[in-house]
């Protein structure tokens, strides 16, 4: 039985943000049933470092909903930006705000995209330092870890509006602008010890400014998606328990 995939969207991302990408996984040849965390821009908003327990309740309850509708016992996490560290920490086992979600006993693989595992974000400053040093690293051998980002855009002061932006959002990632990422997060950032670290030239972010070049494109997704876990299945995708589609 083919392994389902689960998505968690990033920081101020919507559910609707992921379709396409879940369309590709869910086509040939990849043939899995996805499901996408139904977290909206507005409960994103909402959070306040470092009480993240709204999210990470969502995540727990979509790899269950994912479990139990496809009788698998394992699914593979996608995370993309922010959802990749929800993601290291839904694995977890200390206590998260007194809460253990211990998550590596039903993941299988964990991708992050685009996700700055080592971060001076103020406002997820805490939250952040629990994860790196609760769950350092690819830190649980059983689970297969995969750190993916771009390597497309040059911060700069003053440049094009693209390494403006980059520039600005870099230097509140890591402290110095003047690096080279996805547009948003530097790649150096993103890097995660032991994991499969993969650079991906002329891939950007995300899709509301470059659909046929961030990390969920049909194109892009052959580039970094390990199809290991797929056998033949129904394909599928859903959204949480409250948009679902059959392809």
């Amino acid at each position: 039985m083919s392994r389902p995939v689960v998505i968690i969207g990033g920081w101020l991302s919507s559910p609707t943000d992921y379709l396409g990408m879940a369309n590709v996984l869910a086509s040939f040849p990849y043939g899995r049933v996805v499901y996408v965390t139904d977290i909206n821009r507005w409960t994103w908003a909402s959070l306040r470092d470092p009480d993240f327990r709204v999210v990470m309740d969502i995540i727990a309850r979509t790899v269950e909903l994912a479990l139990t509708e496809t009788g698998a016992p394992k699914v593979d996490l996608i995370g993309h930006s922010a959802g990749g560290r929800l993601a290291r920490a839904y694995l977890g086992d200390v206590p998260c705000q007194g809460v253990v979600y211990d998550g590596k006993r039903y993941v299988d693989h964990l991708t992050t995209l685009g996700t700055a595992h080592a971060t001076t974000e103020i406002f997820v400053a805490q939250f952040g330092a629990f994860v790196q040093e609760a769950y350092p690293g690819a830190y649980y051998p059983q689970v297969a870890y995969c750190s993916v980002v771009g390597e497309t855009v040059h911060g700069r002061r003053w440049g094009r509006p693209e390494e403006i932006v980059a520039f600005r959002s870099y230097e509140l990632v890591c402290g110095n602008g003047s690096e080279i990422g996805d547009g948003v997060i530097p790649s150096r950032s993103a890097y995660l010890t032991g994991a499969d670290n993969l650079i991906l030239r002329g891939v950007r972010h995300a899709p509301y400014n470059a659909s046929r070049s961030w990390y969920g494109a049909a194109d892009i997704v052959a580039e970094w998606f390990d199809n290991s876990g797929a056998e033949n299945q129904k394909q599928g995708i859903s959204v949480d328990q409250e948009l679902q589609l059959q392809s």
